[in-house]
């Protein structure tokens, strides 16, 4: 699902608004018609009879999600089962390719349905010993209602095209068909790994026991239960077809029909859900001004406009990310509300229709964050093309990953992540740092670094997966951060999110780039969980990170680090790795294995998630070790400072990527991860990454309490890095003639903001010297942070907008995502380096 609709997306953002006189996205495809392929498409209905074709619609609501009783393929239930019209109401498995029902896996039950016509509908289905239902002719049915609807609208167009009735007759009876069919179509609870549920098929909301739009009457969830495409149909038939010739065979009058029962009738049980701004409500606001437009009913579209409207104050941050934090969703969400702007481009109400009027619309008047929005998705990428896998966003689902030409930083202060970059073409190197909250679709991976360096994702995260071990992808562990205690981090909440503090950041020097979060909200029981990440650019295709991880709180410290998603590899350690060990799940959790995505049990009582850690090696050391993952075309070595009396793991765990989205294959690729365990309550981690392509290229590091030295060489000369980490001043003094301080600390109160002629101002309490950032310290104690336009005494301007607003009395209130509120004294803090 989600692919296809990143597809419409990027057709979307290749389009400009303005000028575009179409209003939805299939007039944009009516403008380059290919009749050929259109009706070699269509041909199969063209060769049946109208009464033929009529029995291809569906005679009852469909199943979507179904899985394979024999083989257990794919995941999510999803694309497991295929149909092909020569199957009629039999289904293959995409995986094993048996078809069903069979004399092994046959329909066992039914459940029977009284229709408010009177007409029984019957839902014959498989349900094995373990209780597990399969639907397979209610899945051909959903198969075959997606095929119909498609066919008629080719049809449909070809008619107005040609004005040829074969094609015309047969798009109008299978949109009458539907008209006649929709009212008996039952309500239903289709959900992956769930049993389903079935409602009257006269009742609107609400549904016992299901939230919002999970009840649907024509989609499998309510967000799609307007039928556009049989809009569609009768838009372009509406003009010029003879309805009449519907008489015989679907009854008089199917055009009103088709708008009364179907297309309005659509419409009322979609908007009888309460509106809940997820990420799936642009394309259900899109469908309503589109039905509107095709039946000349203003109510429609301003319902559609309104909800429209209201979304953009809700679900943003002031960076512009959408609030989930993931860039697949991000993309997603975006280009719902553009397709919501397309189609509601140049509207004008009727003459009569007098109260708060539109005219000639142009939604992007209302989308002024839209450029900001807009270059979230095209910089949140890596340096291969790849979208950033922060969150549940798709590792590998891009439609034309490109490599970029360069790799700069990023910074997301109100979202809560970073990325440092560094170098241009085949040197490109990133470091990405997340200290997200959680409002969906998040990871509970606070502290989290993923690594790219020499063309390839080092230090990997997993991302987005609809598979059975979509709970070890959520998981603490499953990251390059720190666990507490064995447990995942908190789960966080809108009133108390989880989302860490941007102490300090600068990426203004050619040579280090440094980011200082403070994380523990991510764990009630954390007083410190600090992470400072120093990349440093020795030259050209040389840079290597000072990695520095502070941990107080709990008893037991786990660091981890895993390597690339892609390829295997081998991991190579500096010490002596010899006792094997059949598990690192603590006493108190569970070794199960899942059975799907939904059961991934984040506090691990049944399914811990250290049960998915394999062929595990340990060690003790209190001395500087490394470890060292060579690929086929990269590697990563990186030099490991433990505290005291460390216990050191190496292990195999599931990549996930690779299994393409099968349950079956998820043992099949494996990734290669160290850990690091300290005990006592306190603990320092250190660690200099350095990526190579065929050999490691630093020749030693040294460490002398917070004194840290790297040598290597460079053109023939050999150069010490000096690295000073004490607390909050960092301090580097490289041999090759240059140095960096993190610069001096100043602090005072905000005055006030102000915006005028397009600036955001900030008045402070005392005058301060040029800066590159200013840190705004909430009352609540946390921060953002934000890039500095100019400072003229005690006037600054900021280069964007920080999302908040000071009211009379000093309440600080946010315009955008979360929407806080904060009463008291807003501190800034900024610091001032040598120029």
């Amino acid at each position: 699902m989600y692919k296809k609709i990143l597809l419409i997306v990027t057709l979307l953002i290749s389009c400009t608004f303005h000028g575009i006189q179409a209003h939805n996205l299939y007039q944009l495809q009516k403008a380059v018609p290919d009749i050929s392929a259109l009706k070699q498409e269509v041909e199969p209905l063209i060769k049946m009879s109208l009464e033929e074709v009529k029995a291809q619609v569906p005679i009852a609501s469909g199943i979507y999600f179904i899985g394979c009783p024999n083989c257990n393929g794919g995941a999510q239930e999803m694309n497991v089962l295929g149909w092909k019209p020569e199957l009629g109401n039999k289904v293959k498995c995409n995986y094993c390719n048996m078809i069903f029902p069979n004399e092994q896996y046959p329909e066992n039950h039914e459940k029977v349905i009284l229709a408010p016509s009177g007409v029984k509908q019957v839902y014959r289905y498989h349900q094995n010993a373990q209780g597990n239902q399969y639907f397979y002719e209610a899945h051909s049915w959903f198969e075959r209602w997606k095929w119909i609807q498609q066919n008629g609208e080719r049809l449909a167009k070809i008619w107005s095209l040609t004005k040829d009735n074969a094609y015309g007759d047969r798009a109008a009876v299978i949109a009458g068909r539907f008209a006649q069919l929709f009212p008996d179509y039952a309500i239903r609870y289709d959900y992956p790994s769930a049993a389903k549920k079935f409602f009257p098929a006269d009742q609107k909301w609400p549904y016992e026991g299901l939230v919002p739009y999970r009840g649907a009457k024509w989609n499998w969830w309510a967000y799609g239960d307007i039928p556009i495409q049989m809009a569609n149909v009768y838009e372009l038939l509406k003009d010029g077809y003879d309805w009449k010739r519907m008489d015989g065979i679907i009854g008089n009058d199917t055009d009103k029909r088709i708008v009364k029962d179907l297309l309005i009738s659509g419409y009322e049980f979609t908007a009888a859900n309460p509106e809940i701004y997820t990420n799936m409500s642009p394309g259900m606001y899109r469908d309503m001004v589109r039905l509107g437009r095709i039946l000349n009913k203003p109510e429609m579209v301003h319902d559609g406009v309104n909800r429209f409207s209201e979304f953009l104050k809700l679900g943003f941050f002031a960076d512009g990310w959408w609030k989930e934090g993931t860039a697949s969703y991000h993309d997603q969400t975006i280009g719902g509300l553009r397709s919501v702007a397309l189609a509601a481009q140049g509207y004008s109400d009727p003459a009569d229709y007098k109260k708060d009027r539109f005219d000639n619309l142009d939604l992007t008047n209302k989308m002024p964050f839209y450029t900001k929005a807009l270059s979230v998705t095209q910089e949140a990428v890596l340096p291969n093309g790849r979208k950033i896998p922060i969150n549940d966003t798709w590792a590998s689902r891009n439609i034309s990953a490109k490599n970029t030409d360069k790799t700069v930083s990023r910074l997301w202060s109100s979202l809560g992540n970073a990325a440092l970059g560094s170098g241009s073409g085949n040197d490109q190197m990133l470091l990405n740092l997340n200290w997200s909250g959680n409002y969906g679709h998040s990871h509970y991976d606070n502290a989290s670094i993923i690594l790219f360096a020499k063309g390839e994702e080092l230090l990997s995260d997993i991302g987005y997966t609809h598979s059975k071990y979509r709970g070890w992808t959520l998981h603490t562990a499953s990251h390059n951060t720190v666990v507490i205690d064995q447990k995942a981090q908190d789960a966080g909440s809108m009133a108390k999110p989880v989302t860490g503090n941007l102490k300090f950041y600068d990426d203004k020097n050619p040579h280090v780039k440094l980011i200082d979060v403070e994380a523990s909200p991510a764990y009630a029981v954390a007083g410190t969980y600090r992470r400072r990440l120093i990349m440093v650019h020795a030259a050209e295709g040389r840079d290597y990170v000072i990695d520095r991880f502070d941990v107080e709180g709990g008893n037991t410290h786990d660091w981890f680090l895993h390597g690339m998603c892609e390829e295997e590899g081998k991991l190579e350690t500096s010490i002596s790795l010899e006792t094997k060990l059949n598990t690192l799940v603590p006493d108190w959790g569970g070794s199960n294995v899942p059975k799907n995505q939904y059961d991934s049990d984040i506090e691990g009582k049944r399914i811990h998630a250290y049960s998915y850690l394999k062929d595990i090696k340990t060690g003790k050391t209190s001395k500087p070790w490394t470890a060292t993952w060579r690929y086929e075309k990269s590697g990563l070595r990186t030099h490991n400072i433990p505290p005291a009396d460390s216990e050191i793991f190496s292990f195999r765990s599931p990549s996930v990527r690779l299994a393409g989205e099968n349950d079956n294959k998820l043992d099949d690729f494996m990734r290669l991860g160290i850990m690091q365990r300290h005990t006592g309550g306190k603990s320092s981690f250190v660690a200099i990454h350095e990526p190579f392509n065929k050999d490691p290229w630093i020749e030693s590091v040294h460490a002398d309490g917070d004194n840290y030295r790297v040598k290597y060489i460079i053109n023939g000369r050999m150069i010490e890095d000096r690295i000073s980490i004490k607390g909050n001043d960092i301090e580097i003094v490289s041999g090759a003639g240059w140095s960096y301080q993190s610069g001096k600390e100043h602090s005072g109160m905000i005055v006030g903001i102000d915006f005028k002629d397009g600036k955001w101002k900030m008045e402070l309490d005392n005058e301060i010297p040029e800066v590159n950032y200013l840190r705004v310290d909430l009352p609540g104690g946390g921060t953002r942070y934000y890039p500095v336009a100019s400072v003229s005494g005690k006037w600054l301007e900021l280069k964007e907008d920080p999302g908040f607003i000071i009211e009379k009395g000093g309440k600080l209130k946010f315009q955008t995502f979360p929407h806080d509120e904060y009463s008291g004294q807003l501190r800034y803090t900024v610091f001032e380096q040598k120029r």
